[in-house]
């Protein structure tokens, strides 16, 4: 299968360019042909020196998103409307697999122990906290935004926003994650279920059509704050019975 990565010169593109390019040709895309087409040379290196015979390469965006049978969209929720806009007019029969989370860091005021102490006005930033926010669009979530984009007629699915980039890239670490999938045509839904499988240990969870999305997007922000404060590192999610 063809996998066009938009944003492929990114963390989280490196790594599905990673964990795909050992079964499927893969088109890293980019806004700049030089850096899709080095960071295309780097990651099949790095799947060469494995033994993998890994057919990589680089390409803009519009060229990734026209030679492509599955679309990823792994890019930052503010690039999107940008990116869909160049890859629009060559959108046809693909698959377009949307991983956006429109999350933001904010800040509050942490009061500490029993909530009695006064906070003098000078000291005030000496209890203040970050932490990322889920940031609902207009739409809804990020997917249903997507969706309205799009040409008529592609089949859009939500997926892969829960996983972290560092071990997706680490091709040492086994990804014991379940991955939540929505999407209103099964025919895609299917094929990125199996996309899933193709990462070893990841299991595909069926959330729903694609706008349960915002549930699973939100989720993202809600493991990088429970890592940052209780100090574990790129957490995933598993659901168990």
């Amino acid at each position: 299968m063809k996998i066009g990565i938009i944003g492929g010169t990114g963390s989280i593109g490196k790594g599905f360019a990673l964990r795909w390019g050992q079964k499927h040709e893969i088109i890293v895309g980019s806004r700049d042909q030089k850096r899709a087409e080095d960071k295309a040379a780097e990651y099949k290196q790095i799947l060469n020196d494995r033994g993998f015979d890994a057919d990589i390469r680089g390409a803009v965006n519009r060229e990734a998103a026209l030679e492509a049978e599955v679309v990823v969209l792994a890019v930052k929720y503010s690039k999107v409307a940008s990116i869909i806009e160049q890859i629009k007019p060559v959108l046809e029969n693909q698959i377009v697999i949307s991983v956006i989370v429109p999350m933001e860091k904010d800040r509050c005021t942490i009061i500490p122990d029993s909530g009695s102490i006064e906070i003098e006005a000078t000291s005030r930033e000496d209890y203040m906290a970050d932490y990322f926010c889920y940031t609902t669009p207009p739409a809804g979530s990020a997917a249903q935004e997507v969706a309205s984009m799009l040409p008529e007629g592609i089949e859009l699915v939500s997926a892969f926003h829960n996983v972290p980039a560092a071990k997706l890239s680490n091709l040492d670490i086994s990804l014991d994650y379940d991955i939540g999938v929505c999407g209103n045509y099964m025919h895609s839904k299917n094929i990125v279920f199996d996309l899933v499988k193709d990462i070893p240990n990841m299991r595909p969870v069926d959330v729903g059509p694609i706008e349960t999305s915002s549930m699973v997007e939100s989720l993202t922000p809600l493991v990088i704050n429970i890592a940052i404060r209780n100090q574990k590192k790129d957490i995933g999610i598993k659901f168990v019975d």
